[in-house]
């Protein structure tokens, strides 16, 4: 299943597409696979003596989540818009930031852990409506 979210074509080749769901977009714009990278590597920020590591951590993870989109684009022959890209980094960097504070070596992220708990919740969700290609339906009376 490709990465990026499905936009309708004139023509479609095989069976009919699989109607996506909010929970599908909203899933679709969480980028796991740089997550699951990101949290298996934040556990050795400790056993590193470069005081920046967590935050090079941080930076890689922004810079491999519009690269990973892209290439399932290539991959699939689907590519992203370029707002699900904003919205991708967006989300990785709040998740990234609830699960570990990149910032460390300059600032304290304890007054704002339940920003960045709620950020992990809002951006997917908010991103998922703007980015929602059909119109909702309108109630007919």
């Amino acid at each position: 299943m490709p990465l990026a979210l499905h936009t309708p074509t004139a023509k479609t080749v095989g069976p009919p597409p699989i109607r996506e769901t909010d929970l599908d977009r909203i899933l679709k714009l969480i980028p796991t696979e740089i997550l699951a990278f990101y949290t298996a590597a934040v556990p050795i920020s400790p056993q590193v003596p470069w005081k920046l590591f967590p935050f090079a951590l941080f930076v890689t993870g922004l810079v491999l989540v519009p690269l990973v989109l892209f290439l399932d684009g290539r991959n699939t022959s689907q590519p992203a818009s370029p707002a699900q890209y904003v919205v991708r980094i967006l989300a990785f960097a709040a998740w990234a930031m609830a699960i570990s504070w990149p910032f460390s070596a300059w600032s304290s992220g304890e007054d704002l852990n339940w920003v960045r708990s709620l950020a992990v919740l809002i951006v997917p969700l908010i991103g998922a409506l703007v980015l929602r290609g059909d119109k909702l339906p309108t109630p007919s009376f």
